[in-house]
């Protein structure tokens, strides 16, 4: 059975942080639903529209929970219960959980950064941590500890897929999909 993935989205979520990680993990094999807050359409961080595959609701699991960044798609998060018990549901029961960008700030929320022992997000919301978690924040482009991946940013966006990619189909996958599409460019 292919593992699968949950990638969240809301009005306002960066889209390269939504088709990065999707076309990576779907080019690897990973079977990849993107699940958003409302129905329709929505409209990204940079204006450009996404049709999901589905309204999220509460029956949804996946090997992996994936949260873009992007601004105000975070603060829509941030506000959703549902997002919210979905995060810690899949900590709980050991599912990958992994969030970029501003991103990270919905892990703080759902509580489960306490049990990490290091994690990053965009430079630009450190300071919206709590400060008991400050010494664990990394500058690293991406950080996994246990089964919590956090990264930076659109431009670390194809090295969170890869992380998340190892830990679903292994090694050797991420290497044939990283030469398909020429990443890194060596």
């Amino acid at each position: 059975m292919k593992p699968r993935a949950l990638i969240l989205c809301a009005d306002g979520s960066e889209e390269m942080e939504i088709v990065i990680p999707m076309n990576m993990l779907r080019r690897g094999g990973v079977e990849v639903t993107l699940a958003s807050l409302a129905p329709g359409m929505i409209s990204g961080a940079r204006s450009i529209v996404l049709q999901p595959d589905a309204v999220l609701d509460e029956s949804m699991t996946a090997d992996a929970l994936i949260l873009p960044g992007g601004l105000p798609g975070v603060e829509h998060f941030l506000r959703n219960e549902l997002v919210l018990r979905l995060v810690k549901r899949h900590y709980e029961k050991g599912a990958w959980v992994c969030a970029i960008c501003a991103a990270p700030l919905v892990l703080e929320q759902a509580g489960i950064l306490e049990d990490v022992t290091a994690f990053t997000s965009h430079p630009g919301v450190e300071e919206r941590f709590h400060a008991r978690l400050l010494h664990k924040y990394s500058q690293d482009r991406v950080v996994v500890s246990g089964p919590v991946i956090t990264s930076r940013a659109p431009g670390t966006a194809f090295e969170f897929s890869a992380a998340i990619l190892a830990r679903l189909q292994g090694d050797n996958v991420v290497e044939t999909v990283r030469r398909n599409v020429l990443y890194p460019c060596d």
